[in-house]
């Protein structure tokens, strides 16, 4: 449906009292063209005001280093001489320590966005994870979203978990159109 983001979901819908809209359907209706990563979170490369959803993870130097090497030889995922010896040779997740591409849709968010080794999650342009306002972006919350009070913010494991484990909004929209269909 055009959200930059290709995670894909399966969404089983059903009803006792009346029948639903088939899934296919709403989604040929929705139907537009993957917009790139860079459409979403390009205006908030700088934040004018920032707060905790802009803060970025503490990272260690292997990690730093890890990141300048995406950098410094234009690649987005790390080969394996430096990865660490744990994610070399027959590790089972090659996306670990990836940078994101700015011109295509982003993959899938999950709770580990704040940390490069648990997915492809290392900004496209900044030398640094992607921040909580930016994975909250993709996942399609919108930045007025209250995700907890600013004096007293949410822990960063509990924020990772609200974002990572949400389903994004416009998909969530897209499937409650089938449900909605059966209470008419």
């Amino acid at each position: 449906i055009g959200w930059p983001q290709t995670r894909k979901r399966h969404f089983l819908a059903a009803s006792l009292t009346g029948s639903v809209l088939e899934l296919h359907k709403i989604e040929n209706e929705l139907k537009s063209a993957t917009r790139p990563l860079s459409w979403l979170i390009g205006d908030i490369l700088e934040p004018s005001k920032p707060t905790y959803m802009d803060d970025t993870s503490r990272l260690s130097e292997e990690n730093i280093d890890r990141i300048n090497y995406l950098f410094d030889n234009d690649v987005y995922l790390l080969p394996n001489h430096v990865r660490p010896l744990k994610h070399q040779n027959g590790h089972t997740y090659p996306s670990s320590y990836g940078r994101m591409n700015w011109d295509k849709p982003s993959g899938t968010i999950t709770t580990g966005f704040m940390t490069p080794g648990r997915g492809k999650f290392v900004h496209p342009l900044k030398r640094r994870p992607i921040t909580p306002r930016e994975a909250a972006r993709i996942q399609g919350f919108p930045d007025s979203f209250d995700f907890g009070d600013p004096s007293s913010p949410p822990s960063r494991t509990s924020l990772a978990k609200w974002i990572g484990d949400a389903i994004p909004s416009p998909l969530g929209y897209a499937a409650a159109f089938s449900v909605l269909s059966a209470l008419i």
